[in-house]
């Protein structure tokens, strides 16, 4: 059992580390096996008709039970705010940011994570495993998130995050601030979200030691060091998504179904 899973020991389990620093990246680099799947909120939605999310939102209890047994984990939302309740008992001083993507403002969530004087973004959704500087002199080195290598730049105030592969070069994600969300404003963007373009297809995302896979729509890529393969995922999916994400199939047909009942609502 992965040790963010045990309240009572996680305290004295991550205090073995040097530093706040060193502890901080322990934290990550075991929350980073969590996965970002969309599967669990558009199945939760859909039972609740479509319309009202507020009483549907995955708490830290549900995505870690989930993960537990199924191989589950949550949007950026859910995963944020499931890091924030380890964090904060954890003797870390974190707070809620919003970013800005492609798709629209506020639709990406993190954590800032200050340790002495320095910020820290701690970023569950993107399954970063390592904590990356604030600086507001430019560019500020990267960190190597076991398959990408990300990058803050820094400008007009505020900071880029990019990341970049050889398989995929660089590559702009979002922009943010560091000022901090309340914790009212945090949730209402995450019911925001449920009405997000990002609802529109069962997405997955998982990285391991030794690979990442990441499965949207019809569309299935597994990256390892070495290589870059794309996967037909057209027939029998729910095979493929069990082979390699460890999924339940009831649990994608589930979702599926889900998905095709909002789709419905919405026409």
């Amino acid at each position: 059992m992965n040790r963010l899973f045990q309240p009572e020991t996680a305290a004295s389990s991550f205090s073995t580390a040097a530093g706040p620093l060193d502890r901080l990246r322990a934290v990550l680099a075991d929350f980073s096996v969590i996965p970002y799947e969309n599967l669990t909120k558009i199945v939760k939605f859909a039972r609740q008709g479509g319309t009202d999310p507020r009483e549907i939102l995955r708490l830290p209890g549900e995505v870690f039970e989930d993960h537990e047994r199924y191989g589950l984990g949550g949007t950026c939302f859910s995963l944020t705010h499931a890091l924030k309740s380890l964090l904060d008992p954890l003797g870390f001083s974190s707070s809620y940011i919003t970013a800005d993507m492609k798709t629209g403002r506020n639709v990406h969530c993190a954590l800032i994570v200050k340790i002495g004087r320095v910020n820290y973004l701690a970023d569950p959704g993107y399954l970063f495993s390592e904590p990356l500087a604030l600086s507001h002199e430019g560019r500020t080195s990267g960190a190597s998130q076991k398959f990408t290598f990300a990058r803050l730049d820094y400008r007009e105030g505020r900071w880029n995050l990019l990341t970049f592969h050889p398989s995929a070069g660089m590559r702009w994600r979002y922009s943010f601030t560091d000022d901090p969300v309340t914790e009212e404003d945090f949730f209402r963007y995450w019911r925001d979200s449920f009405f997000a373009k990002s609802m529109n297809h069962l997405c997955i995302s998982r990285v391991s030691e030794n690979r990442q896979a990441f499965f949207a729509g019809d569309f299935m890529r597994v990256t390892t060091p070495q290589s870059k393969t794309n996967i037909n995922v057209k027939r029998d999916p729910q095979k493929k998504i069990r082979e390699v994400f460890g999924i339940n199939e009831k649990i994608y047909f589930e979702a599926r179904e889900a998905l095709e009942s909002l789709r419905s609502a919405k026409a």
